[in-house]
């Protein structure tokens, strides 16, 4: 299907700039991955060929800083362009990618300038080299874990994961569960504390590198779907790194945190999934005959199609302008309050990338049902934009933060 640009992603909101990189993801994404799309969640091999021409056409150090040879080219609209299309081929590998630049997100951010030194070179270069920011942890009898881990209610108190500091070294032990691109991953960044009892001036975050001494790898997780997103358990037990590693305890750290945590990125996912569908779907009911004409020419079906059309659209818009709204802080204001509140709205319509999966299952029959009609992947992949960062659930809860003091 051949998109018109100028409407789909107005000009009033997009550079010339952003516009070439998105169309050339775009066609990437139509060359390389949805030709093998059925295959990637099956075969490693394949996921990593892919990561690697992603390397190729220059995504892997595209927001990574020049002075190490990165092209330095950030913003939250731009990324969510590539988000929505890398997702309309595959979610786990838009996830993939995108966490990447979010484990890295502190450590430029905060100036780390150590972590920086050793590690972002490689990043920068011809081969894959993959993040991980891991903050989610079991639950247990003490509380902790989950989504009270991202609850900014909490504060920070239910962490678990313990950093203690001696010397030039900072020590930590604890666990992490479905971290995106654990096991897979050539750098961490861990969220811990020196003590829950300290809240947020107890938060530290520490990058570990792979095979460190003391860092453990469980088996990947067996999904539903978004089998492409590895999601391993994470051990730490006595590890050792340099201080200067880490950042923190205290308010630099907190805000760190809490500044992963809101996020354009799921909305732009979802519209690439609804994307994918709706393409999909417009194709097959236009070519399947019932009742002496194309499935999509009768008149329930045809209403079914606008409403996918419908929220397809309302989706893009929605991440779109909250993108360009966190671009511009010098008329928008930071990324809290209402902003904040608009970018948990543009995670929640991950919600309609599943009804509109589910409704294009239903126009396609059975042959929505099986893998090589694109569909049934999508729905699946669409189920887990929905849970992760707490769910949407407790992105309602921080809609209604940005409207007032919501006390739960």
């Amino acid at each position: 299907m051949i998109r018109d640009y100028n409407l789909h992603f107005p000009p009033v909101l997009i550079t010339e700039k952003e516009r070439e990189l998105h169309i050339a993801v775009h066609e990437f994404v139509d060359k390389e991955i949805m030709p093998i799309r059925e295959q990637l969640e099956d075969d490693i091999d394949l996921q990593n060929k892919v990561r690697q021409l992603l390397v190729d056409i220059g995504l892997q150090k595209l927001s990574m800083p020049k002075e190490y040879g990165g092209e330095g080219v950030r913003g939250t609209l731009l990324n969510a362009l590539i988000c929505e299309e890398l997702s309309r081929g595959d979610v786990g590998i838009a996830v993939s990618h995108m966490c990447t630049g979010w484990a890295w997100k502190p450590a430029i951010n905060g100036n780390m300038k150590a972590v920086l030194d050793r590690f972002m070179p490689n990043f920068c270069g011809d081969s894959v080299q993959i993040g991980c920011f891991a903050m989610t942890e079991p639950g247990g009898p003490h509380g902790g874990g989950g989504c009270d881990i991202e609850n900014v209610s909490y504060k920070g108190t239910k962490l678990r994961t313990i950093a203690k500091f001696e010397g030039d070294e900072c020590i930590i032990n604890g666990s992490k569960l479905w971290a995106t691109n654990s096991g897979i991953a050539d750098l961490y960044c861990v969220v811990c504390t020196t003590d829950p009892k300290l809240g947020e001036d107890g938060i530290v975050l520490a990058y570990i590198p792979k095979g460190w001494p003391g860092l453990t790898i469980g088996p990947d997780e067996n999904k539903c779907g978004l089998k492409t997103d590895h999601n391993c358990p994470n051990y730490f037990d006595d590890v050792r790194i340099p201080k200067e590693w880490t950042i923190g305890p205290g308010e630099k750290a907190a805000e760190l945190f809490w500044a992963q945590l809101p996020g354009v990125s799921s909305g732009a996912m979802a519209t690439g999934i609804m994307q994918g569908v709706l393409e999909t779907v417009l194709e097959y009911t236009g070519h399947r005959i019932v009742a002496d004409k194309p499935i999509r020419q009768h008149g329930g079906p045809a209403e079914i199609l606008a409403d996918i059309a419908m929220a397809t659209e309302m989706a893009r818009t929605w991440y779109l302008t909250t993108a360009y709204m966190c671009d511009h802080p010098e008329i928008y204001g930071p990324k809290t309050g209402l902003l904040a509140a608009r970018m948990n709205m543009a995670r929640i319509t991950s919600e309609s990338a599943v009804r509109c999966a589910e409704k294009a299952i239903q126009l396609m029959g059975s042959y929505g049902y099986v893998r090589e009609y694109h569909v049934e992947k999508y729905w699946r992949d669409s189920l887990m934009v929905t849970l992760w960062k707490g769910g949407t659930r407790l992105s309602r809860h921080n809609v209604c933060r940005g409207y007032y003091d919501l006390e739960i």
